[in-house]
């Protein structure tokens, strides 16, 4: 079962709307990744639209992968090889 990530996670991973999340390199749409503490990638199946679709995928991982999340979420021109889905 998945549970609802607090707000205040949320806001420290900068998922909120109008917070700009896309790296320098990459832009939207894109796919959207992260990595985890344990330097696992996390990137999208399909590629987002904006900011808010990039929150919206982040929200379907589950609880425990999100909570390690290390640094802020960025945008991939492509899909990076090895790459976990949530």
């Amino acid at each position: 079962m998945r549970s609802i990530l607090p707000v205040a996670l949320l806001t420290a991973a900068g998922l909120f709307a109008g917070v700009n999340t896309a790296s320098a390199a990459g832009g939207y749409p894109g796919f959207q990744c992260f990595k985890t503490a344990d330097r696992d990638v996390y990137c999208s199946d399909a590629q987002v639209k904006n900011h808010d679709g990039g929150a919206a995928w982040i929200k379907t991982c589950p609880a425990d992968v999100v909570k390690n999340l290390k640094g802020k979420p960025y945008i991939e021109s492509t899909r990076p090889k090895g790459a976990h889905s949530c």
